[in-house]
């Protein structure tokens, strides 16, 4: 599969859609399809999903090469991302006409599979999956400040409902609830700033402008010159820049116009999978509106603060990421790896005959504020 590549040299752009494989079998479109997956977001631009793809097949799997031992130790975020990847999938699929059946896989398995796509009969998309595909190159992760302009009426009813579609829940952070929320969000990037292993994770995955690495943080998405993000894994060596960082969030937090928390019925590989496909789907949403998203990791990463957020927001689901949306002005996408990178095995024969059915994400009785697909 052909990808176009960006006038500077930068990130892939979007995949052209003139090169669909129109004489080619079902694993030539799954293929062509995963151009618009590696499109997802992840934590530090990690990128941690394998693919294989077999007959009219994708499997999901997880790159333990990839994973984030210091912020994200139970590889919960890499299992999101994985989710967020197989959404995207999904989407171009149906932009393609194909409907398509998916299983999110329960436990937890030796091999990494964490969810399978399969390509069903043809069928023409619908308005809301076109708006969502074309979302897809539009998607931004902001990590500089957003705007302050409000965003449209009822988006966040539209996002809540877009949550709620992929079997997850949405909470808007209201106004009274901002001031313990900004501490949590304090406390929490002073106590990751002070361990050295997430200071030194942060610089491994920082890049200079001129980086031929496909993945991770270039410099200018960081708001730092070259100069400033090749001395940076240094400068992290010796200095804590937990305090100003905390200052800094405590500011963003109060500022935020809209303030959001996603969580899971569960809190297992699974759902983490499932909150993956609802955080893209609502990004994506909040993308075709024109604006970004700027995440507040910290209290969701250091468990004890999680259950402080979970009660401070009175959820039932388990926190999984918070965040802010807005207008944060025009951003140049992030790298990708691309697809010859991330696929591992590719076979023309489909696989045994059997039913996958649509799993994950069922919230619990009574909980009218999700639905599982």
């Amino acid at each position: 599969m052909a990808i176009a590549h960006a006038p500077d040299g930068g990130a892939p752009a979007t995949p052209r859609e003139s090169d669909l494989p129109v004489w080619g079998g079902p694993a030539d479109l799954l293929r062509f399809f995963l151009g618009w997956a590696v499109l997802a977001p992840s934590r530090h631009n990690a990128q941690p999903w394998v693919f294989e793809v077999e007959g009219d097949e994708a499997r999901v799997y997880a790159d333990p090469w990839r994973a984030l031992p210091a912020v994200d130790p139970r590889d919960r975020e890499l299992e999101m991302a994985c989710g967020a990847a197989l959404l995207n999938l999904r989407l171009a699929a149906a932009h393609f006409g194909w409907a398509t059946s998916h299983e999110v896989v329960a436990g937890g398995r030796r091999d990494g599979m964490l969810a399978r796509l399969r390509l069903e009969e043809r069928r023409a998309p619908g308005p809301d999956e076109e708006e969502l595909f074309r979302a897809i190159p539009r998607r931004r992760t902001c990590r500089l400040p957003l705007e302050g302009r409000d965003p449209p009426g009822g988006l966040v009813a539209r996002l809540s409902r877009d949550a709620a579609e992929e079997g997850a829940v949405l909470r808007p952070v209201e106004d009274a609830e901002r001031a313990a929320i900004a501490e949590l969000v304090a406390e929490g990037d002073r106590t990751q700033w002070a361990d050295g292993r997430v200071r030194a994770e942060y610089a491994r995955w920082t890049r200079t402008g001129g980086s031929p690495r496909r993945d991770g943080m270039p410099a200018w998405s960081l708001g730092l010159s070259d100069a400033a993000a090749f001395l940076q894994p240094i400068w992290l060596r010796v200095s804590d820049p937990g305090a100003v960082e905390a200052e800094r969030d405590r500011r963003r937090v109060a500022a935020a116009r809209v303030l959001l928390c996603l969580g899971s019925w569960g809190d297992h590989p699974a759902d983490h999978v499932v909150a993956g496909q609802a955080l893209q789907r609502v990004l994506l949403r909040a993308a075709g509106a024109g604006l970004a998203a700027c995440y507040l990791g910290s209290p969701v990463e250091v468990p004890e603060l999680a259950r402080r957020l979970r009660d401070t927001l009175g959820m039932r689901a388990f926190p999984q990421v918070l965040f802010r949306v807005g207008y944060g002005g025009t951003m140049r996408p992030t790298p990708r790896r691309p697809v010859d990178d991330v696929v591992r095995r590719m076979e023309p024969l489909p696989p045994p005959p059997a039913m996958i059915a649509v799993s994950g994400g069922r919230a619990p009785a009574g909980a009218g504020e999700a639905r599982s697909r």
